[in-house]
């Protein structure tokens, strides 16, 4: 600790971190309350595409975004030779700026699903109050509705700033050296001269350190700020003109449509012919033809998906089942240990994990099975909370009537809960299998040569300069990401909220 804060270069990082982040934040409240609003208000066409670009910017790890806009605004990028032809040159998009516009772009999403929340909890009684007084439509959102939603707001900002803060991926692939504290710890723990794991440990809390204060921050914040109301008609859509509605639908796809892009353009060059680095305008499949080292890493990923998702199942469901049902200190502790996983970053997790379990006694570092354990532990919140919500709307009357009949209480929870629980542990099943799909930046510590996953693939082509192999092994993970997402919609009837 003294080490970190005595010389400039390691507190010189915290502080970028901070900078980045906290504009990345800013930008993604200006820009996602709006649209939510909008959305939520306002009669916009193709309101589809805008759920599926939202969809497809949360299953995407965040690096992917990094790269996309490289292909596109980078030094050889197809926008900026676009450009150049026409005698306009754009400013670096590496940096500090491409890093903040590509937190941006990739996490205002957050801001926009809390955004519309706290909306659908507002009454439109309310707000024809405020119109029938002689406020404008204007004045009703900024005097009455915004106060409402500002805990959702400020839960959102909360999701982007934590989010972005422990994302270390975007930074290495665009920020060309702007150090940041995420990257400095992948650094300090993988180096190929020679790890330093006790300052690394010692970065790892002051990020634990910065997220949890985010989070107490946040918590006393949106309770001081919330409001006790009660919602029977929700806010519905307000009749504009037709000029008011083409601006409102134009603003909303432009910035949709941006967010989006990083998705598309990965899709599309993985079709495209390749020279090295550079990408050509010719249709082609050599490059799925020719990625060796896909098949393994897709494997690797089926394989640890799988199995980690069976284990947070079958853990996650037990252990739902007790918060709820055996309610004591005992339980209470549990129930708020199984969530403390969710607010760690994964740089942290991983170097946590490895330092416990990598060495003596066990050297799992580099197998399968300490990958398992991080994944598990990670992501067991997700089926935890889907069971526990599920149970606590559903009442213990039938349970109880089966134990009264003579049904010990271990095949009461097998032959009637169970079954009435499935949707939502199936529900958590699917949720956990995109983001341990996704899972990068605990992977990245802790995998070898024979684990590798389709994300740190995905990282390493893009290191190398591989960036059609990238694109090609990027798309397969997007797909891979994005079918149980469909499935979670389509059969459970789901939608953007329970991403959060």
């Amino acid at each position: 600790y003294i080490e970190f804060f005595s010389e400039r270069f390691y507190y010189e990082t915290l502080l970028n971190s901070f900078y980045v982040c906290i504009l990345a934040t800013i930008f993604s409240v200006i820009i996602g309350v709006p649209i939510a609003y909008l959305v939520s208000r306002i009669a916009i066409p193709g309101k589809i595409f805008i759920r599926v670009a939202i969809v497809l910017t949360f299953v995407s790890p965040p690096f992917i975004g990094a790269y996309a806009w490289i292909l596109l605004l980078g030094r050889n990028g197809v926008i900026t030779g676009w450009l150049q032809m026409i005698g306009i040159t754009l400013p670096s998009i590496y940096g500090w700026g491409g890093i903040v516009l590509v937190f941006t772009l990739q996490s205002f999403p957050f801001v926009f699903l809390m955004m519309l929340s706290g909306l659908r909890s507002v009454d439109q009684s309310l707000e024809d109050a405020g119109i029938n007084m002689g406020r404008s439509p204007f004045g009703v959102f900024w005097t009455v509705i915004l106060p409402l939603v500002i805990p959702s707001i400020s839960t959102g900002a909360l999701l982007v700033f934590v989010t972005t803060f422990s994302d270390f991926g975007t930074p290495m692939i665009i920020g060309e050296g702007y150090r940041v504290l995420a990257s400095l710890v992948y650094r300090e723990f993988i180096n190929e001269f020679g790890g330093n794991p006790r300052l690394a440990s010692t970065l790892s809390i002051l990020m634990l350190t910065v997220t949890f204060g985010a989070l107490l921050i946040q918590r006393q914040f949106a309770r001081r700020a919330s409001f006790d109301q009660e919602t029977v008609t929700p806010l519905g859509l307000r009749k504009v003109s037709t000029t008011k509605m083409v601006i409102a639908t134009v603003i909303v796809y432009t910035i949709v449509f941006t967010a989006f892009l990083p998705s598309l353009t990965i899709v599309v060059s993985s079709f495209l012919e390749s020279r090295g680095p550079l990408l050509i305008g010719e249709f082609t499949l050599d490059g799925y033809l020719t990625a060796t080292r896909l098949p393994a890493a897709f494997r690797n990923s089926l394989v640890l998906v799988l199995v980690s998702t069976a284990l947070c199942v079958v853990i996650g469901t037990l252990m739902g089942y007790v918060v709820v049902r055996r309610k004591n200190r005992i339980t209470a502790i549990i129930d708020t240990m199984s969530m403390t996983p969710y607010a760690v970053a994964g740089v942290v997790m991983g170097v946590s994990i490895s330092i416990s379990f990598g060495g003596y006694p066990f050297f799992l570092y580099g197998t399968s099975l300490i990958l398992i354990l991080s994944y598990f532990i990670r992501r067991l919140p997700y089926t935890v909370r889907s069971v526990s919500g599920f149970l606590y709307q559903m009442g213990a009357q039938t349970e109880e009537a089966s134990i009264n009949l003579g049904v010990p209480p271990g095949r009461t929870f097998l032959q009637v809960t169970l079954p009435q629980i499935a949707p939502a542990v199936l529900s958590g099943a699917l949720l956990t299998m995109a983001t341990i799909a996704r899972e990068f930046s605990s992977t990245v510590i802790l995998y070898s040569g024979r684990t590798r996953t389709l994300p740190v693939e995905v990282f390493a082509q893009v290191l190398q300069g591989n960036f059609a192999d990238a694109s090609v092994v990027g798309t397969v993970l997007i797909a891979f990401t994005l079918v149980p997402i469909v499935v979670l919609f389509k059969v459970f009837g789901k939608n953007e909220q329970a991403l959060l």
